[in-house]
C-alpha cells in the first residue's frame, strides 16, 4: 500500500510521533530536512556531471549527457532541472517524461526555457533513506527562502546540512527574525551560530536582495509555507512568492509548493511554481491533483525515521495510489478449457447517427482487454451502418416501439454492460437509459451521455439495481452536481466524494490522476499516463476496457485495473515515439494484450 494523507491526517501523524511515539518534534524536523537535503545533494551532483536527468539519484541509471562540457568550460555552474527519465513510485505507473528542455551552454535559463521546463509530466519517487549520496563538496550556488513557521524550520536544517555539503548559501527570512520559535528556532539558531548567512525580509523591505540573489543562483528551495497553510497568501508574502516565479534558476519545494492547499490541490492565492518537490513522510493529497502536480513538478517523498505503519493504524490515510503488482495480482491465467462466455459477455449500448466511432472504439476495447464475447446494440439505423465495420462483434438493434422488450432480449445472458457513449440525448435514449442503467440487475459502465440523462436527477442513480461504475470527466461530473467543470477540478476529491454519497456508485473521476472512490470511503488514484491519452475517444476505450475486467473482477478491482492499463498504453506509446501528442484512441486497446500480460507476469511494461 502506499498512503496519501490529507491535511489534517499528517498533522496526526507528527502529533502522535511526537506525543504518543515520544520522538522530539525536532528529531522530525532534522530527519525531514536532511532527506531533502540528500535529495538537493543528488540532483546537484546530476546537474553538475551534465547528465539530462536526476540519474545520480536511487532508482535511475545515468546517461550519457547530450551537452557535452566543453573544454574549459566550468561544469560547476551548469546546474539544470533534474529530469526523471521514469517514475520510479514502485507501484504507480508512468513514463518517462516529456517536454524537458535541454541545457543551454552556460547552464541557465532565459525566462521562456523556465517556462517550458515546468510543462511536462510529474513523476513520483519515493527515496529509501539514501543518507547522503552525492559527492562532496557540492559546486553549487543555493538561495533558501524561509518563512516563520515549521516549514521555514525545515528551510533551515536544508540550509545547515547543504553548508557543510560545501554549498554556497544564502538564507532569506520573509519575517522578522523574532516570528521563529519552537523547533524552527532552534534550527534557525543552529544555522546562524555555525556561520550561515541569513537576510531578513520582514514586510515592507525592498525585495531587491532577494532578486539580485536569484539571479545568481543555481536553485532556490521555496520553505515559506508546508501543508498547514488553510488561507489564501496576501501581500508581502504574495510578493515574495512572485519573486521567486520569476526566478530562472532550479525551484525546489519543501513538502508542498507554498500556496498549495494540500488537501484539494488548489492554489491559494499566490503560489509557488516548483520544478521539483521534497515531500515529507507521505504523499499529500492535494499533490495529486492534476493543479498540484503542475505546481509541484517531480515529487521525491523522504521519510521522518519513525515507522510508518503503527502510525497510520491510529490517524489513517485518505486515499492510496493504485499499484501495478496489485493490478496483476487481478490478471490471473485463464483455465484452458474457458470458452467464449466464460472469458466475458458484454453488451456494449452504445453509438446513434453520427457517432459510430463511439460504440466500435467501446466494443472493440472490451474484446482486446479480453471479453470472448462482445455485442454492440444500438439503434437500427446505427446498426446496419454498424455492421459493414465489425469482424468479430456482433450488433443487435433497438426497436424504438419496444423498447424496453428489445433490451431485455439484448441483456439476456450478459455478463457485464457498459452504456453512453454517442448513444444520443433524446427521449428514446433517456427511456433506453433509464431502463438498463436503473432497471437491470447485472455490472454496469455508466458513461457519457447515459451519464448526461441524469443531470437534474443524480440521486435516482442510488436506487439502481446491480451495481454501478461512473465514468464521467469533470464536465460530465459538474452536470450531475450542478457545479461547473472548474469547480470539479479545483476540488477533485470533494466533488469525487460528494458524487458518492449522492450515488451510491463507484464514480471514476477522469484526467490527469484519475480518480476512483468507492461507496466503503476508499479512494484510489492512478499516478499514471500522460497528455497523449487527451483524445477523442480515450475515455470510450476506458468504458469498454472496464466492462471487459468486470467479467472477471470485482468491481472495484476492474475500475482501478482498467484505469491503470488504460494509463500505462498511454506511457507504453510515449516511451516508444517520444511524444506527448498524436495517439489515436483505437492505438490504446491495441496495446492492451501486450500490458495486461506484463503485469500478470510481474514485469514493469514500460521496461518491456
Amino acid at each position: 500500500m502506499i498512503p496519501v494523507l490529507s491535511r489534517a491526517q499528517m498533522r496526526a501523524f507528527d502529533k502522535h510521533a511526537i506525543h504518543q511515539c515520544h520522538v522530539p518534534g525536532v528529531v522530525l524536523m532534522e530527519n525531514a530536512g536532511r532527506g531533502a537535503a540528500d535529495v538537493i545533494s543528488a540532483i546537484i551532483e546530476a546537474r553538475t556531471a551534465g547528465q539530462p536527468g536526476a540519474a545520480g539519484l536511487p532508482g535511475h541509471a545515468a546517461r550519457p549527457s547530450p551537452h557535452p562540457i566543453a573544454p574549459g568550460q566550468a561544469a560547476a555552474r551548469a546546474l539544470w532541472p533534474a529530469t526523471l527519465p521514469s517514475a520510479t513510485l514502485p507501484s504507480g505507473g508512468g513514463g518517462p517524461r516529456a517536454g524537458s528542455v535541454p541545457p543551454p551552454p552556460n547552464g541557465r535559463r532565459d525566462v521562456e526555457e523556465a517556462r517550458a521546463a515546468r510543462v511536462r509530466a510529474f513523476p513520483v519517487r519515493h527515496v529509501p533513506s539514501p543518507g547522503q549520496p552525492a559527492t562532496y563538496p557540492l559546486h553549487a550556488r543555493v538561495v533558501v527562502v524561509c518563512g516563520a513557521g515549521n516549514n521555514g524550520g525545515d528551510g533551515f536544517v536544508v540550509a545547515r546540512h547543504l553548508l557543510a555539503r560545501g554549498a554556497e548559501v544564502q538564507v532569506f527570512l520573509a519575517a522578522p527574525s523574532e516570528k521563529v520559535t519552537g523547533d524552527s528556532r532552534i534550527n534557525h539558531d543552529a544555522y546562524v551560530d555555525l556561520g550561515g548567512a541569513l537576510t531578513e525580509l520582514p514586510p515592507g523591505a525592498s525585495l531587491l536582495p532577494l532578486e539580485a540573489a536569484l539571479g545568481e543562483a543555481d536553485l532556490v528551495v521555496d520553505a515559506v509555507f508546508g501543508t498547514g497553510l488553510d488561507r489564501p497568501i496576501e501581500g508581502h508574502l504574495a510578493d515574495v512568492i512572485g519573486v521567486l516565479n520569476t526566478a530562472t534558476c532550479l525551484c525546489i519545494a519543501l513538502d508542498v509548493p507554498s500556496g498549495l492547499d494540500a488537501d484539494s490541490g488548489a492554489p491559494l492565492g499566490a503560489a509557488v511554481q516548483a520544478d521539483e518537490t521534497v515531500t515529507f513522510g507521505h504523499l499529500k493529497i492535494g499533490l495529486l491533483t492534476p493543479e498540484g502536480a503542475r505546481l509541484a513538478g517531480n515529487v521525491h517523498v523522504v521519510d521522518l525515521g519513525v515507522p510508518d505503519r503503527p502510525i497510520l493504524a491510529q490517524v489513517g490515510h485518505v486515499a492510496e495510489v493504485i499499484r501495478k503488482e496489485t493490478i496483476g495480482a487481478h490478471l490471473r491465467p485463464r483455465e484452458a478449457s474457458v470458452y467464449k462466455h466464460q472469458a466475458g459477455n458484454v453488451l456494449v449500448i452504445a453509438g446513434s447517427s453520427g457517432k459510430l466511432g463511439a460504440g466500435l472504439l467501446t466494443a472493440r476495447a472490451a474484446m482486446r482487454t479480453g471479453a470472448g464475447l462482445v455485442t454492440i446494440c444500438t439503434w437500427a439505423d446505427t446498426a446496419r451502418a454498424m455492421e459493414s465495420r465489425v469482424v468479430e462483434l456482433m450488433t443487435t438493434a433497438i426497436d424504438p416501439a419496444r423498447i424496453e422488450a428489445t433490451l431485455d432480449a439484448a441483456l439476456a445472458g450478459r455478463r457485464a454492460v457498459a452504456i453512453g457513449p454517442g448513444f444520443g440525448l433524446d427521449d428514446r435514449a433517456r427511456a433506453a437509459v433509464d431502463h438498463v442503467v436503473l432497471g437491470w440487475d447485472g455490472l454496469k459502465v455508466v458513461d457519457a451521455d447515459a451519464l448526461t440523462h441524469f443531470v437534474g436527477r443524480p440521486e435516482a442513480l442510488a436506487t439502481a439495481r446491480g451495481s454501478l461504475v461512473l465514468t464521467p470527466h469533470s464536465g460530465e461530473l459538474g452536470r450531475l452536481l450542478g457545479r461547473s467543470a472548474r469547480a470539479v477540478e479545483e476540488d477533485r476529491f470533494g466533488a469525487v466524494r460528494d458524487a458518492v454519497a449522492l450515488t451510491r456508485a463507484i464514480v471514476l473521476l477522469k484526467g490527469a490522476r484519475t480518480v476512483i472512490a468507492l461507496p466503503d470511503g476508499r479512494i484510489f488514484i492512478c499516478m499514471a499516463g500522460n497528455p497523449a491519452l487527451a483524445t477523442a475517444g480515450s475515455g470510450d476505450v476506458l468504458t469498454g476496457m472496464i466492462a471487459a475486467l468486470l467479467c472477471s473482477m470485482e468491481p472495484a478491482a476492474a475500475a482501478s485495473a482498467g484505469v491503470l492499463i488504460h494509463a500505462l498504453a498511454g506511457d507504453m506509446w510515449r516511451a516508444r515515439t517520444g511524444s506527448d501528442r498524436g495517439l489515436l484512441a483505437s492505438e490504446i486497446a491495441e496495446l492492451v494484450p501486450g500490458l495486461i500480460a506484463a503485469l500478470a507476469a510481474g514485469v514493469d511494461p514500460l521496461s518491456i
